[in-house]
């Protein structure tokens, strides 16, 4: 075959060439958009860029501006003797501002004779500028991102095809930077949405601390009990090593630890915080709230408080208490076992802790005070209660009192003194209920009761008080075996209910039944009749309440009151059936009995008085 010609050859030789200059421009793009995507931090990102646009299109120098729309102007950072320099163009400014403002590609020979170039950036680099190419940088909505620019091509100019190049650098690189963008823009709503859960969860510790603080003050019957789980929670809360409440006495103003955690206990008790004594004090003595990081260099902290109580801290958060009648201080210490500082969003927490606590404090001192005063009252209910019931032991008593001067028989003399001191037992027995109540004692003194001999001596001990009035005291009997019952108080209910039945029945002949049976359900029935007028219209739907009287001279309305309370702490009732000449009370005792707070009252057997 003939050899071709030589300008075939040279021909070939130039489209071979050709060829691998463009394969190269090709592998140079797959090198760039792989180097691009393997990074989406954005100094890293530009970095990589920059060299590979130097490289292959063998210049001295690239440099990409990117547009800050808010600025109006082109940005760009450069390394020039080893420090950082930004450089900042103005629209227009310059070959790149010019690009920038105008979207077009600007391909320049000769920098110095082109009237768009500013030399001042050569000044101060010391960079002599020959050649220049610039393209826009545009993203996917063809807004312009910013300028990719090359300088000083080392053989000559820059060509046609290198500005084809650079356009198609330009366009990898504008994916890669939208794609930094938004990488970067999501990561920083994840750090917001981070920081923002981990706020909300804070927020919600915050808010379970105070529910279960609200919950402490609601259900804590003790003040201690309440303060201690008060004190518990917001050093949890705030991370605290130890802490204390200190409440203030009116007068004096010393503060006292109430309850404390960390130190030596007894000692606490024995510790007085004068008015502006250490850091608690000083809080107590101004309402100010401190945090204080290093206890060694605030001068308002007491060596010698920290001594007395035996525990010695490094960083105090402390805030005041809003009390009406006195100061107080809750007191944090130690956070992160004194590695950490107190924040202010640990004052926030501890400063609402504080206003729960203070709050708390008053509604439990309001407790106690309505408590006494109810005390006080229900002991007057039952003082003129053992006042109203006084009146028939002491006839009783006068009677048998009267009788043993005058009678001789020693055997009498012993039964009319036995009678009287079954009456001063009785007695005994009322001022003996009004003294538990007053130390917050409830006596029920359940026992087996021969219920044939007690109802025999509650006959014989009314027959004794009715003594001269025409009122007969009679018994019925169903039952003549045991029950339990607190013989002293269920004898109390029956006088009262007797006595109210003389008193309706008055001077007229009248006729009084005591009567004991079982119910359909095992209970014990025990009743008082009377042939009386019965209990008047008007009253009947409060009978049982105190002071409810009619008609009476010398009624003073706590009989039935008294009789009801003796039905409800065996957890029984008292019925009424009244009409003109026909009046029952029934006392119904269960004899599983339970009291009205729903606990048993019967005792076990080996605590039952045979």
């Amino acid at each position: 075959m003939p050899a071709a010609p030589k300008d075939m050859q040279t021909t070939i030789a130039q489209l071979q060439a050709e060829l691998n200059r463009e394969h190269g421009k090709l592998a140079a793009l797959r090198e760039v958009g792989q180097s691009l995507a393997r990074t989406f931090d954005w100094d890293t990102l530009v970095q990589e860029l920059l060299t590979q646009v130097t490289r292959i299109l063998e210049a001295e120098k690239a440099t990409l501006f990117v547009l800050d729309e808010d600025a109006n102007a082109l940005h760009s950072r450069l390394m020039v003797g080893g420090q950082p320099m930004d450089i900042r163009l103005s629209l227009g400014q310059g070959l790149a501002g010019w690009v920038a403002q105008t979207g077009r590609s600007l391909n320049v020979k000769d920098a110095y004779r082109d009237v768009r170039f500013d030399g001042e950036w050569d000044r101060l680099t010391g960079f002599r500028t020959t050649s220049a190419l610039c393209v826009p940088v545009k993203d996917h909505r063809g807004s312009i991102m910013g300028v990719l620019q090359v300088l000083n091509r080392h053989q000559s100019y820059f060509s046609l095809e290198d500005e084809t190049m650079l356009a198609a650098l330009a366009a990898q690189a504008a994916i890669s930077l939208e794609n930094s963008k938004l990488f970067l823009s999501v990561l920083d709503k994840n750090m917001e949405l981070l920081e923002t859960k981990d706020r909300l969860e804070q927020k919600v510790r915050e808010l379970d601390v105070l529910f279960e603080i609200a919950q402490v003050s609601a259900s804590a019957v003790e003040p201690e009990d309440l303060l201690e789980g008060v004190l518990a929670r917001a050093m949890r809360a705030v991370g605290a090593e130890a802490g204390s409440i200190l409440l203030g006495e009116e007068e004096s103003g010393d503060l006292h630890f109430c309850c404390a955690v960390g130190g030596d206990p007894e000692r606490l008790k024995r510790v007085t915080v004068h008015p502006g004594q250490g850091i608690c004090g000083y809080v107590a003595q101004h309402k100010e709230p401190l945090v204080v990081n290093d206890v060694n260099k605030d001068p308002r902290h007491s060596q010698a408080i920290a001594d007395s109580v035996g525990y010695h801290p490094h960083s105090v958060l402390c805030v005041p208490l809003a009390l009406d009648d006195g100061s107080g201080a809750l007191e944090l210490l130690n956070k992160g076992q004194g590695k950490a500082a107190f924040t202010d969003d640990d004052l926030k927490l501890a400063s609402m802790i504080a206003g729960h606590v203070s709050t708390a404090i008053k509604l439990s001192r309001a407790r106690r005070e309505r408590e006494h005063e109810h005390r006080l009252a229900v002991i007057g209910q039952l003082l003129s209660g053992v006042v109203h019931d006084l009146r028939g032991p002491m006839t009783v008593i006068k009677g048998y009192t009267q009788l043993l001067r005058s009678e001789e028989d020693e055997a009498q003399r012993t039964q009319y003194t036995d009678a009287v001191l079954r009456q001063l037992e009785t007695v005994n027995a009322m001022t003996g209920e009004v003294l538990a109540f007053a130390r917050g004692q409830s006596n029920l003194l359940v026992r087996k009761v021969y219920l044939a001999a007690f109802l025999k001596d509650v006959a014989e001990q009314l027959r004794a008080e009715l003594d001269g009035r025409p009122i007969k005291v009679e018994l019925e009997l169903d039952d003549r075996g045991t029950a339990y019952f607190d013989e002293q108080k269920v004898r109390r209910a029956l006088y009262n209910l007797a006595r109210n039945a003389a008193q309706a029945i008055g001077n007229e002949p009248g006729r009084i039944v005591l009567a004991v049976a079982r119910g359909e359900e095992g209970e014990l029935r025990i009743s008082c009749t009377d042939n009386g007028p019965g209990v008047p219209a008007e009253i009947r739907g409060r009978v049982f309440e105190s002071f409810a009287t009619h008609g009476k001279p010398e009624g003073t309305g706590l009989g039935l009151a008294i009789v009801r309370k003796v039905a409800l702490d065996h957890g029984g009732q008292v019925e009424m059936n009244s009409q003109p000449g026909h009046t029952v009370f029934t006392l119904a005792i269960p004899q599983q009995p339970r009291g009205v707070d729903g606990q048993s009252i019967a005792p076990p057997p080996s605590q039952v008085d045979a």
